[in-house]
């Protein structure tokens, strides 16, 4: 580990995801690539040994100290499973030497299940293309390097390490605005199953088209679809009802390596929380796209997401906070959790962006995909990537009801956008 250690601190994102993962809060998400040919798990093995030795701060487990957890250098490699379509949703952290990432294949998908304490979006991605790279060199491919990518005969750089959050710390700044309770869909989770997924796949041309038109970004657009699936929800659950929760608002992540210069792999996102509250009326799907774009334009900014910062980290760095046992802390961030949370969220929007490669790699990839683990407060999760000319937008959800799905999807095929659309 850094500095010759076997052992890390959680990052600042992280200290919360211990006291409050479980199987209706999982704090978990899958990536994946499909290639063009099938898997040869000898060579997906060598290369899966290598890349998790060259990145340490994943080759790890959970232990509790007296006053904080923190992730100890484990010794063994997880083995490569068989690939469920739906990933095992909770991470066992409180098993003795739990892993804390996971690989899985099946026929030409590689998969792999990140727990969020070690890592977000970004940094599980950078390790996924890393881990392809090494398995197509080994297999005899010729590709160029990245330089944002980790590569096994590379030292891992001090920075991979960093908690961008603690080296970002902009000192006390006002705390962002506390966020009222958001409505939720009413449906009971499961009970015979952890969760299903419906997942869209589009050109990205069409929906880059349909943007560019109402000059809003492709997250605002996906974003203001959910807010008004959901509204339309929420028309049908409250026709004759006088419902307290009234606002909308998605929990929409940004990366933060946009705004400062870090390499970290670990966790460096924030959020937005584009909103709108229904005792102001109905909207029209215009009405909430302009809200959209306007609130996620003025949150988008370094001054205002460094208000997140402040009120995190200036909590972890209080002299009070950070003499409080650890058992004590575990209840104050649970509660602090579904204060700030879970009851704050309709939903959550997360986009991965485009994932890029060298052209010498193309051919041997097919697609890439995501999975976001949904929590059995929001109920449904959203995650958004493409790759090269093909948007995949993947719905998970702990309900039955699909009528959320289908009316996104609905609305995406009324503004002329062409949707295939399957459930798994």
């Amino acid at each position: 580990m850094e500095q010759n250690k076997d052992w890390l601190k959680l990052d600042n994102a992280a200290k919360i995801y211990p006291a409050t993962s479980s199987r209706k809060s999982p704090a978990q998400f899958r990536l994946a690539v499909t290639l063009n040919s099938p898997v040869k798990l000898k060579i997906l093995q060598q290369a899966w040994e290598r890349m998790l030795k060259r990145c340490p701060y994943f080759q790890v487990y959970l232990r509790r100290g007296f006053f904080w957890y923190y992730l100890q250098r484990h010794q063994d490699i997880p083995p490569i499973e068989l690939m469920e379509l739906i990933p095992t949703p909770t991470f066992h952290m409180n098993h003795k030497f739990s892993h804390l990432i996971r690989i899985s294949a099946r026929e030409s998908t590689i998969a792999l299940d990140f727990s969020h304490i070690i890592t977000d979006g970004n940094g599980g991605m950078r390790f996924l293309i890393g881990l392809i790279y090494e398995y197509l060199r080994l297999d005899g491919a010729h590709i160029n390097k990245i330089e944002t990518i980790p590569y096994p005969d590379d030292e891992p750089s001090a920075d991979e390490f960093e908690d961008g959050h603690r080296k970002f710390f902009p000192g006390n700044l006002p705390k962002p605005d506390a966020l009222p309770k958001a409505y939720h869909i009413s449906d009971k989770p499961f009970t015979h199953k952890d969760f299903k997924l419906i997942s869209g796949k589009i050109q990205l041309d069409d929906i880059l088209k349909i943007s560019r038109q109402n000059q809003v970004s492709t997250t605002e657009y996906l974003s203001a679809v959910y807010m008004f699936s959901l509204m339309q929800i929420y028309k049908q659950e409250n026709r004759e009802k006088n419902p307290k929760n009234t606002i909308i608002r998605l929990e929409v992540p940004v990366n933060m390596r946009k705004f400062h210069p870090s390499g970290t792999m670990r966790n460096f996102s924030l959020y937005v929380s584009p909103e709108i509250d229904l005792k102001l009326g109905d909207f029209t799907f215009e009405e909430i796209l302009k809200k959209v774009h306007h609130s996620m334009q003025i949150q988008i900014d370094s001054k205002e997401l460094g208000r997140q910062t402040s009120r995190n980290v200036g909590g972890e760095l209080n002299l009070i906070v950070r003499i409080i046992p650890l058992f004590v802390k575990d209840i104050y961030l649970s509660n602090l959790y579904r204060r700030l949370g879970e009851n704050c969220y309709s939903g959550v929007l997360s986009n991965l962006g485009s994932i890029s490669i060298p052209d010498a790699a193309k051919p041997f990839i097919k697609s890439f995909d995501c999975i976001l683990v949904p929590n059995h407060g929001m109920k449904k999760s959203c995650v958004v990537l493409s790759f090269q000319n093909e948007l995949t937008i993947n719905f998970s959800s702990v309900v039955e009801s699909t009528e959320l799905e289908r009316l996104f999807f609905t609305k995406l095929v009324e503004d002329g956008i062409s949707v295939s659309v399957k459930e798994i």
